[in-house]
């Protein structure tokens, strides 16, 4: 009797190993391994910085060629979210934007300043009859005549595609250490006034220019013969 339960025993166990070793072996064929990867535990829309506390730590088996995830410690402090997702999804390198992240986009720039590739300029739009700033120390990339590729921001990337699409007028200077401030004058005589401040004081307080009198009226009335 106990050499039949010793017997059963070793049969037993030699069964397990054998069942063990089969799943060993195909794991070790296919490659698979269990992973920690990020799942998000609350909604999130497009542009969303990520937080930690937006997602919970679950382990997922994977196999070579499965969908890349995001792991804990993989995304970058500042990094946004590029598309609405929810609860329960899970996230892959994909959905997420890198801070800093910057697009090539060309734009034709009227009256182009002498500027090479690496240098940096700020961009100004034509608006009514004021020039407004709308990219401060904007790397360029390539310049060929008054096609200017520079990088943009990919948050304002459809903001960008609308102006270089559009007939807006650009102008652009070499950028400086900081940017321009304060708003931008209201038509050029108050930009003339802004760089010459003491001429245009002087100007102002000047008496109004009258057209002379004509030479006719000037001359005394004849006098009339009796």
């Amino acid at each position: 009797m106990n050499r039949r339960r010793v017997f059963a025993a070793v049969f037993f166990s030699v069964v397990i190993l054998a069942v063990l070793g089969v799943i060993v072996g195909a794991e070790i064929e296919s490659g698979g391994q269990t992973i920690s990867v990020l799942r998000l535990r609350t909604a999130v829309q497009s542009g969303d910085v990520y937080s930690a506390a937006d997602v919970d730590v679950v382990p997922l088996r994977i196999a070579p060629g499965d969908v890349k995830y995001e792991t804990p410690g993989s995304v970058a402090a500042g990094a946004r979210f590029e598309l609405p997702l929810q609860p329960g999804d899970l996230l892959s390198p994909d959905e997420l934007e890198a801070p800093g992240a910057q697009i090539e986009i060309t734009l034709s720039i009227i009256n182009p300043p002498p500027v090479q590739s690496g240098q940096s300029i700020d961009i100004f739009a034509a608006v009514q009859e004021s020039q407004v700033l709308i990219g401060h120390a904007v790397p360029v990339v390539d310049v060929s005549g008054g096609q200017f590729t520079v990088l943009v921001s990919s948050r304002e990337e459809l903001a960008w595609v609308e102006i270089a699409a559009s007939s807006a007028q650009l102008h652009a200077v070499v950028s400086v250490a900081a940017g321009p401030a304060g708003l931008p004058p209201a038509d050029v005589q108050h930009a003339i006034c802004e760089l010459a401040p003491s001429d245009c004081a002087g100007l102002a307080s000047s008496p109004p220019v009258t057209a002379p009198a004509s030479s006719a009226s000037a001359r005394p009335s004849p006098t009339p013969t009796p």
